[in-house]
């Protein structure tokens, strides 16, 4: 298992209780699941009755069919993607945001 130092820093706050992040830990037993294969770092724009209060910072590890609706709700503006990852083996392999993708083709374009 390869670890950035990122992961490091996010354990470590999370160890000491100052992680702002809510949801799943940067080391969860979810990360490691065979099924899940994306996490996504999130803040919610308005109040959702499943992931939280307006400008709550989330992370979560998901599956396929659990990675779809996060993108529908982006693009609905109720959430921000902050950052992603596909997650092969565990191993965390940043990707950009959709809206970054989107300005990237937008600049290829021109």
């Amino acid at each position: 298992m390869e670890v950035s130092i990122y992961e490091l820093l996010a354990a470590a706050r999370e160890s000491a209780k100052s992680d702002y992040i809510k949801g799943d830990s940067i080391l969860c037993e979810k990360r490691f699941h065979p099924d899940t294969h994306y996490m996504v770092e999130i803040e919610l724009l308005k109040n959702d009755n499943k992931l939280g209060k307006k400008g709550n910072y989330i992370r979560k590890f998901l599956t396929e069919p659990e990675y779809l609706p996060i993108l529908q709700k982006q693009e609905k503006h109720l959430i921000k993607i902050k950052r992603q990852a596909i997650v092969p083996k565990g191993n965390l392999r940043y990707i950009p945001p959709p809206d970054r993708l989107d300005r990237r083709r937008e600049r290829d374009l021109l």
